[in-house]
């Protein structure tokens, strides 16, 4: 049986903190909040390195409110992230 060649696409949304604004009241949780900013602060720089180190190729779609509230994180909207 020969190898088959299996193709995938990843995209990335950070939607970060942009998802809890204006949305069901979740500005007003505490709890909502947070998980926004450890998505900002962690999760974006997490999800670089692994792509890097497996030389994994990939599309990321951020918020221009992402970007403004996290601008090292997402390259301050240009480039590479960091």
């Amino acid at each position: 049986m020969s190898a088959k060649d299996i193709q995938i696409c990843i995209g990335v949304d950070v939607d970060a903190v942009a998802g809890w604004l204006g949305s069901y009241g979740g500005q007003d949780s505490p709890n909502d909040i947070q998980r926004g900013m450890f998505a900002g602060e962690v999760g974006t720089p997490r999800l670089v390195t692994l792509f890097d180190r497996l030389q994994i190729p990939t599309t990321w779609f951020i918020p221009g409110h992402s970007i403004e509230t996290f601008p090292k994180q997402n390259g301050g909207g240009g480039g590479r992230r960091a």
